[in-house]
């Protein structure tokens, strides 16, 4: 009996070996480190699903680090370096003016998954987003989005006055201006280098989702987190695929690529919210509410950006700036209409392939 069960276990693992053998593995590289969402819940949950979309004809192995940087991501698709990663959109305003558009209006909303599913939506179905990763080697399958952003950092935060000469490390245009607003100097640092950074004194904090905590180990390097809540951080494409993969695969294997990826994406941002929970519970942090003259700075502040939106969004060459920023705007009210609280990261996946990639033609989508 034991020579039997033996000899049908290693079958078993042969046939399993034999299948995965067969099956052509995407080089995918999540980027930032083996810590975060990406690399714990977004791309592993991509390959669990893009196996079982494509009855294992396709899978997926992630290099959380190390492989290409995020400020290297879009060469590195472009050129096949890695053929799936994320891929920062504020890093490259040059290259993508219209498809970081949202990431001007990443104050707007606080809904991760909202603003997740009416970023995807807006970029895959813009004309002008398409032809800008069309032109970069590339091809766009979604948007992830952060927790609320708010000011972790080493020294307390209450008032505009604390915020005055800190170095604070910010992730877009809109926060840097913020932080410089405030009195503050914000410096652009990748999120796997924040500890080092942090623990050295190179900055003073970080403008960051509370679940970086978590992600990057900040629980013995912050002290302090000044709750600004200040809108999402929305400018993170998981969804950057390389042309000259998309190229080898079928329109139907691209159709369960651009579902897996929903899944992949979503279950991230349910992630994000667990770790930023999580986050509350690290002994030795500090919560701290903004004082008026913080609060106030900050209204003022988002009034004066939102009025600017379109002028800075023409001087970076989206044409039609107001009509697009508009359009974006009802796309956040239409997925505000079609998430639900009591909605599962499953059910949310497939609401947002329905929604989106399943109404594209994906033997035209990307190319």
């Amino acid at each position: 009996m034991i020579n039997r069960l033996s000899t049908l276990a290693l079958a078993g693992a042969l046939t399993a070996a034999g299948a995965m053998a067969g099956a052509d593995t995407i080089r995918a590289t999540s980027g930032f480190g083996p810590s975060h969402v990406l690399a714990t819940d977004v791309f592993p949950e991509i390959g669990v699903r893009l196996q079982e979309f494509t009855d294992g004809r396709w899978d997926l192995q992630d290099t959380p680090s190390g492989l290409v940087a995020p400020n290297e991501m879009s060469a590195g698709l472009r050129d096949g370096v890695t053929e799936m990663g994320t891929l920062l959109m504020p890093y490259f305003p040059a290259e993508f003016p219209d498809a970081a558009l949202p990431s001007e209006l990443s104050i707007l909303g606080s809904n991760n998954l909202v603003i997740s599913a009416a970023v995807t939506d807006y970029v895959a179905t813009c004309a002008e987003c398409q032809a800008e990763f069309a032109r970069n080697g590339q091809v766009y399958l979604g948007t992830d989005a952060t927790p609320p952003y708010n000011l972790l950092t080493t020294k307390p935060v209450r008032s505009v006055a604390d915020l005055k000469g800190m170095r604070i490390r910010t992730g877009s245009p809109l926060y840097a201006g913020f932080v410089a607003a405030m009195g503050g100097e914000a410096t652009q640092i990748p999120s796997s280098e924040l500890f080092e950074s942090l623990s050295q004194g190179v900055i003073d904090g970080t403008f960051s989702g509370n679940h970086e905590i978590i992600a990057n180990r900040l629980g013995d390097v912050v002290n302090y987190v000044t709750e600004i809540e200040e809108g999402v951080f929305n400018g993170a494409a998981d969804g950057g695929v390389s042309q000259l993969l998309w190229f080898r695969m079928s329109p139907e294997d691209r159709a369960a690529l651009a579902r897996a990826t929903q899944y992949g994406i979503t279950k991230g941002l349910y992630a994000f919210l667990r770790d930023a929970n999580a986050a509350r519970d690290v002994e030795g942090i500090e919560f701290i509410e903004m004082d008026e003259t913080l609060a106030a700075a900050k209204a003022a502040y988002n009034e004066e950006r939102l009025a600017a939106a379109a002028g800075i969004l023409s001087d970076r060459g989206v044409a039609d700036a107001q009509a697009k920023i508009d359009r974006y705007i009802a796309l956040i009210e239409k997925w505000e209409g079609l998430i639900s609280e009591d909605m599962t990261y499953e059910q949310v996946s497939e609401l947002r392939y329905d929604e989106i990639f399943a109404k594209l033609d994906m033997s035209a989508y990307g190319l």
